[in-house]
């Protein structure tokens, strides 16, 4: 008698283990924890071109060269230097504007005396209001200036020179909190709400560069210096998960 109760309690174990790993697959399936290319705006690899990978588009960067990847492979990032007046860069919407959205990319700085811009919206000597201006500092903390509300949540010293390190950005309208990821870790939350700015297209959004003069609009442009890679625009908020496995990515 108690072998075959031992037996039938057997049988329901085996039962509601297959149960529960038939539903987390098929939850698994439905809504994957990691998912790269869901609301996957643009894509540069920077594979010794500057194709967006979702458009199949080349974008200008302003003769801007390729330099070793943090895989120390050859022509496989974004090698930018000063060059002349604006510097080097690239014309594309990266930055803020949408109700929510993420954007991730690597950087390997050459040095830390003067600012970095990583993406700005502004006219050219035309700081009008609603615009926003992201920036890595020579102390090594990352500043995300709001221009109409002269706003600056700034970063602890979280970055360093000629070291590869990856950056998330992501933003959501609903949470009202915009954060700043520094290879995994959150570095910055500030409040955000979309409408803090225009029109998201107009004035243009650059990556790169920057229009920050000294004086009054006298001197020479901020201009980014060292190699950048990897940049991803999505239009949803990347979950943790997700930026952990863009941060593991091995080399393909």
């Amino acid at each position: 008698m108690k072998s075959y109760r031992y037996f039938v309690w057997l049988l329901n174990v085996l039962f509601v283990t297959l149960l529960i790993n038939s539903c987390d697959k098929g939850n698994g399936d439905m809504d994957p924890v990691v998912d790269l290319d869901s609301g996957l705006v643009y894509y540069f690899p920077f594979s010794g071109n500057s194709i967006d990978q979702v458009s199949n588009e080349t974008y200008d960067i302003k003769e801007a060269t390729f330099g070793a990847d943090r895989f120390n492979v050859p022509n496989k990032a974004l090698r930018m230097v000063n060059n002349g007046l604006y510097g080097q860069g690239m014309d594309i919407g990266a930055g803020l504007g949408e109700a929510e959205g993420s954007l991730a990319f690597w950087i390997n700085l050459d040095d830390l005396e003067k600012l970095h811009p990583l993406f700005i919206k502004a006219y050219f000597h035309n700081f009008s209001a609603r615009e926003y201006n992201m920036f890595i500092n020579p102390d090594s903390t990352m500043t995300l200036y709001w221009t109409n509300e002269n706003i600056w949540p700034t970063t602890p010293k979280v970055i360093k020179c000629q070291q590869w390190q990856h950056i998330v950005v992501r933003w959501s309208k609903n949470k009202s909190v915009l954060e700043v990821l520094v290879d995994g870790n959150i570095v910055l939350t500030n409040y955000y709400q979309s409408d803090r700015i225009l029109d998201p297209q107009e004035p243009p959004q650059k990556m790169g560069y920057s229009y920050n003069y000294e004086g009054s609009h006298t001197g020479s442009s901020n201009y980014f210096r060292g190699r950048i890679d990897e940049i991803r625009k999505y239009n949803r908020w990347l979950r943790d998960a997700e930026v952990d496995a863009l941060i593991d990515q091995n080399q393909t």
